[in-house]
């Protein structure tokens, strides 16, 4: 990205809860991070998801609690400071094989035990110095390229990083409506291609896309945690850095504008909270900066997966950090943490993770398998490439590749089965994932094709102890998770085991 930057004085991390807030930080240790000064995991407040901004208030509080000196200003104490905030909580719904370590440490077919994080934060740490302080705000499941080079933080207020996108690819993101020269004039979230066309965001058929990196001065970020002094909405409602921050900015920006398009995206703020929240940060100057290179891989969900790793790495089978001593034959495939001690037959955009194959198996195509140790046992998690775990069942979230509801009738159960309470039912607390003393899958398999099932397989499925992809988020034994990674012979995108080989 360019000329080094100076060091930073933070790195920190936010995680869903303690529990991978403790994964997080033994991660972090073994690492070496020459220019930064010190690193830090924050936690979600009670381990609830409070959005990106509440995120980013919590972990600007917990830097001000330990630097700020007698008598001086929030805005002081940030204004001395450079800080690096990766968002990287979450419940890693759309991508559960990676629940335990998030989306920041998942493994990535791009060498020997390299992860997400260690290709990601490098890039940032060579962002360029604001002035006045710094806190940049960023994600940690996508693996951004941008070219810095025409680039600079050193405006007051806070400065934006886009592109130049197709409005239409544009529409499921958010947008910068420029106005002066590198002046954001309004900021759209999520809006359709007439909304931007309307905005006068669109020019010579291009949008200016928010590539997910802030940068605030330290005047900007003191006055985001006096905007939001309390917890208890945050924790009731969250706060979503671009939904409720970004959307008040802008030299055009009024309470109506931010009301609408706060509401329109899915803030659960009412119209008079937004209008009382908009004062506090209407005032901060915005500014945009357009990266002439802007490049996305997307590991947000198991298809993404799959897909970006096969750009990453130019295969189109990827077998890392797993024991492998028998062929492994497929495409459109990812297999990792596994012991493969027999012939495997990928049927295609197959998720094996970690997994024991002792005997011959074959996976038809679409079909994924997890294995974790936790609590009580053996967690066997079997669902399809593109089963939605947030989509309620009612509204067609499927599972092992089909419709849930249809699913749990072909196996002879009913919604009282799987589910407990009033609440919305998703394959996300829907007990679908069987409990077992030993890592055994082959005998769930049939989960896929449960038509074919025997009735015996199905009564001792409904029979035995199973448990929710919410519940094994907290029972997950994170030192077991990362073992198979860190001790277990690895081999990293095997060659010999590729049906391609030859190519």
């Amino acid at each position: 990205m360019g000329i080094e930057s100076p060091v930073w004085d933070y790195l920190i991390l936010t995680a869903s809860n303690e529990r991978q807030a403790s994964a997080y930080s033994s991660l972090l240790a073994r690492r070496r991070l020459d220019r930064v000064r010190r690193t830090m995991v924050v936690p979600d407040l009670e381990g609830k998801r409070i959005g990106s901004g509440g995120s980013t208030v919590v972990c600007l509080r917990e830097v001000l609690a330990t630097e700020q000196r007698a008598g001086e200003s929030a805005a002081a104490t940030l204004g001395r400071l450079r800080i690096l905030i990766v968002h990287a909580g979450g419940d890693s719904r759309r991508l559960p094989a990676y629940g335990p370590c998030g989306k920041i440490f998942l493994p990535v077919p791009a060498g020997e035990g390299q992860t997400l994080f260690d290709l990601l934060v490098p890039e940032f740490l060579e962002l360029p110095a604001g002035a006045g302080g710094q806190v940049v705000v960023t994600a940690g499941d996508a693996l951004l390229k941008l070219d810095m080079s025409a680039v600079r933080f050193d405006r007051p207020g806070i400065t934006g990083v886009g592109s130049w996108e197709e409005p239409a690819d544009a529409a499921r993101h958010g947008v910068f409506v420029e106005g002066e020269p590198n002046a954001v004039r309004l900021y759209l979230q999520k809006p359709g291609v007439e909304e931007q066309q309307a905005a006068g965001a669109v020019r010579a058929g291009k949008t200016i896309l928010d590539a997910g990196v802030l940068s605030f001065d330290g005047a900007a970020a003191a006055a985001l945690v006096r905007a939001f002094p309390g917890t208890q909405t945050m924790l009731e409602k969250g706060v979503d850095i671009y939904r409720e921050v970004c959307c008040a900015l802008g030299s055009d920006a009024t309470a109506e504008h931010f009301v609408k398009s706060a509401q329109g995206s899915g803030s659960a703020w009412t119209e008079g909270e937004l209008r009382e929240l908009f004062p506090a940060l209407s005032g901060i100057p915005f500014w945009i900066q357009v990266s002439p290179r802007c490049e996305f891989l997307h590991f947000g969900s198991t298809r993404q997966l799959i897909e970006s790793g096969r750009a990453l790495s130019g295969r189109s089978l990827m077998v890392m950090n797993s024991a492998v001593s028998a062929e492994i034959a497929g495409e459109e495939s990812w297999v990792e943490g596994c012991r493969i001690g027999a012939p495997v037959k990928l049927g295609g955009r197959n998720v094996l993770v970690g997994v024991e194959v002792n005997e011959p198996l074959e996976m038809p195509a679409g079909a994924c398998v997890d294995v974790l140790s936790g609590e009580g046992g053996w967690f066997i998690r079997c669902y399809g490439v593109d089963d939605d775990f947030k989509k309620p069942a009612a509204k067609g979230g499927r599972f092992c590749g089909r419709p849930m509801l249809e699913w749990i009738a072909a196996v002879g159960g009913s919604a009282e089965d799987f589910w407990s309470g009033a609440g919305e039912r998703s394959l996300w607390n829907a007990r679908v994932f069987p409990v077992e003393a030993r890592p055994e899958h082959a005998k769930y398999l049939w989960m896929f094709d449960v038509e074919r099932a025997g009735g015996g397989q199905k009564r001792a499925y409904l029979a035995a102890e199973r448990r929710s992809a919410e519940e094994i988020a907290l029972l997950s034994d994170q030192d077991a998770f990362h073992a198979r990674r860190w001790v277990e012979p690895r081999t990293t995108m095997l060659g010999s085991t590729m049906s391609e080989r030859g190519r």
